[in-house]
């Protein structure tokens, strides 16, 4: 249980960021405002509250390098690659659509029943992956105050929901950028701590396994390619990324918002993974998650403090961001032409959130559920949005059975092959790549099996025209 002191710094913290959420929902007087921050996004909201979602796994990322060492950063570095790869494609086209959601690219580009397929999964596991965000904070606050898990994650839900239901985009934008700074700090202040902890510079060198350091060894190429189909080809599919790149006020500052992000998500991916690393020295014997919390208990009064927010922040923000998200994909999945009322789009804001907190205390393991979900989601949706863009003969048929046998064979290999298997073909038989290997197939036999789409269909989206919309 931390000091008197942390204790209040976090309720502080909790009792800040509500008011500025509360603050934002003057902003967000009607849909646009709500769902995409009315397009007014300039380069630097999109880089931090892009970098500040994807920094919502710092823990994750933390335990990743005191089990693999630097080469856990390599998790953040294929995200950031994959944002490279969507500045150099598609990025100023996508914006150019000036849409809301991954639902309508799929509704234009295929139709209905694909776009209600995508809003069923990606709403499902955005709710999912918002849970993460509740376990996280809610074992830092369970920490903090010494109480049990699940009244810990519900003092956390209770103001984070709220704003975010009533402020959208502009509330979580600009809470997610406090959030990111805050835990920024976090890390500057646990380096140091760190290596004091290990006994210092030499010591922590020589106590860590040969190749700790080294990014480029086979164990870490071994991570590069599971984390390639996982991680980089979620941000050319990830709702959360479009609905930014939307809310930009053109396709130059979508563009350079992106370029940003990556560099900015290399360096939080670095520093959690040293201080991983580092804290595999101190406490050899603790889960791996568990590196950046029990470094902040050495922590003087105050100091402590800063870190506990700054784990709880780096939490929340996956809270915040993924309950819009969800709540987007629902409302443009299942209702795209109708404007609904502010009041109600709030209640289904607070609802994503609410689902969440409830698969976050009900499901035992919900860490393996959100790696389901990544398993299944990304070959659902990669190569028919990739499809989408450069292949005109792509058709619903194909998008539709591309979507579902490539779910279908991730979520099989995963439940039936995996177990069995040890590294390296743990990390090379990756359950995305099976998936997208047999999405493929998917999409050219469907596509082949049905009449070529019409021209309107494919023609917004071949074009490289990047006007300013």
């Amino acid at each position: 249980m931390s000091s008197f002191i942390d204790g209040a710094l976090v309720i502080g913290y909790m009792v800040v960021m509500f008011i500025i959420g509360v603050v934002m929902y003057r902003r967000s007087r009607n849909y646009d405002d709500y769902l995409i921050a009315g397009r007014k996004f300039n380069a630097f909201f999109i880089a931090m509250t892009l970098a500040a979602g994807i920094s919502s796994a710092t823990l994750g990322v933390a335990g990743l390098g005191y089990s693999f060492g630097l080469s856990g950063a390599w998790f953040f570095i294929m995200l950031a690659v994959g944002a490279w790869i969507l500045f150099f494609t598609v990025a100023g086209r996508l914006r150019a659509l000036a849409q809301y959601s991954l639902t309508d690219i799929f509704d234009i580009r295929y139709g209905t029943a694909p776009r209600i397929i995508v809003a069923i999964l990606g709403t499902l596991a955005y709710t999912i992956l918002l849970s993460i965000g509740f376990v996280g904070g809610g074992t830092v606050l369970q920490s903090v105050f010494g109480i049990s898990l699940f009244p810990a994650m519900l003092i956390m839900a209770v103001p984070f929901i709220a704003y975010t239901a009533l402020g959208g985009l502009w509330a979580s934008g600009v809470t997610n950028i406090i959030k990111l700074i805050i835990l920024a700090a976090g890390l500057l202040v646990l380096i140091p701590t760190a290596i004091n902890h290990a006994g210092g510079w030499d010591k922590l060198t020589a106590a860590l396994p040969s190749g700790s350091f080294n990014l480029f060894s086979s164990d870490a190429m071994l991570l590069v390619w599971a984390f390639f189909w996982v991680m980089t080809l979620s941000m050319w599919v990830a709702p959360d990324i479009y609905q930014l790149l939307f809310s930009a006020k053109n396709a130059r500052t979508a563009k350079i918002g992106l370029g940003i992000a990556g560099f900015v998500i290399i360096a939080m991916g670095l520093a959690a993974a040293f201080i991983g690393m580092s804290a595999s020295v101190s406490f050899p014997n603790i889960e791996p998650e568990a590196a950046m919390p029990a470094l902040a208990e050495t922590l003087a009064p105050g100091l402590r403090g800063l870190v506990d927010i700054a784990m709880l922040g780096g939490s929340a923000i996956a809270v915040v961001i993924f309950q819009i998200v969800a709540a987007t994909l629902l409302v443009r999945g299942i209702w795209p032409k109708t404007k609904m009322s502010m009041n109600r789009i709030r209640w289904l804001s607070a609802l994503m959130g609410v689902t969440g907190l409830l698969f976050a205390g009900l499901i035992p393991n919900v860490i393996s559920l959100t790696e389901l979900t990544f398993r299944i989601i990304i070959p659902a949706t990669f190569l028919p949005t990739l499809a989408a863009f450069y292949w005109k003969r792509a058709t619903a048929t194909g998008a539709i059975t591309s979507s579902l046998l490539g779910a279908a064979a991730s979520g099989l290999w995963t439940f039936l092959v995996l177990p069995g298997l040890s590294p390296p073909l743990l990390f090379i038989l990756e359950p995305a790549f099976i998936g997208v290997a047999v999405s493929f197939v998917g999409l050219i036999i469907g596509s082949y099996l049905s009449p070529p789409p019409p021209p309107e269909k494919w023609q917004r989206f071949t074009s490289h025209k990047e006007n300013q919309a």
